[in-house]
């Protein structure tokens, strides 16, 4: 080898240690700046869904009737009403969405979830009874569930919706009840007498005992929802 050539190994590889890259541990994870920023700064709306419930208190929601006995409280991020008491409405509207609601009732007791303020999905104490209009599960007084997917009372149970225009989807503790059936023009229970349109989700409060926890929405386009109902 020249002494040229030896000079010049000599300094490629002097500075090949300087510009090395530091060595990163295999279970090291890599952000982009976007997730950096949601680790930081973690959001109430990630993946487009909107938490209800904050745990604290009932800050986005309201009672229906300003008037009524307000008997709702928040324990340990649990919202619950005792018996008689009134129906709390979000202060937002809301049209095409999926919805997840957990909840329990009290040996037989009656509640409800209202979307849009017109249509009523039963929450009952029915476990082990034959489906019916005024059933668990039910979309009130107008269709039954398919199958009854009730927890004995008492037992935290869950509702997975999708409802886009006119159709419905729902799931009951991971069973489906409702498939993309058509929820008619017009309203079911204590509905609204409006048209139908963008409106609030309800909790019904004004029958039995009843706890709510981890109430969340996600707003869909018609096409997503089309999609979503289907499965």
């Amino acid at each position: 080898m020249s002494l040229k050539t030896a000079a010049i190994a000599v300094l490629f590889s002097a500075l090949t240690c300087f510009a090395a890259p530091r060595s990163v541990h295999p279970s090291a994870k890599q952000f982009s700046a976007g997730q950096l920023a949601k680790s930081v700064h973690p959001s109430a709306e990630q993946d487009g869904w909107i938490n209800l419930f904050n745990g604290k208190d009932l800050s986005g929601w309201h009672l229906r009737n300003p008037n009524g006995p307000n008997l709702w409280k928040v324990e340990n991020g649990v919202y619950t009403t005792a018996a008689k008491g009134t129906d709390l409405q979000t202060d937002r509207d809301f049209y095409n969405f999926q919805l997840h609601v957990e909840f329990k009732v009290a040996a037989g007791s009656n509640s409800g979830v209202y979307m849009r303020d017109r249509y009523e999905l039963q929450l009952f104490d029915s476990f082990g009874k034959q489906p019916e209009e005024g059933g668990s599960g039910a979309l009130y007084h107008r269709r039954p569930p398919s199958v009854n997917a009730s927890k004995p009372a008492g037992e935290w149970e869950t509702l997975d919706i999708t409802f886009v225009k006119q159709r419905l989807t729902v799931y009951q503790n991971g069973r489906k009840i409702h498939d993309n059936i058509d929820v008619g023009p017009k309203g079911t229970g204590a509905s609204s007498n409006r048209d139908d349109a963008p409106g609030p989700l309800r909790l019904q409060g004004d029958h039995g005992q009843v706890w709510f926890r981890n109430v969340k929405i996600r707003p869909v386009s018609e096409e997503e929802g089309a999609k979503l109902l289907l499965k």
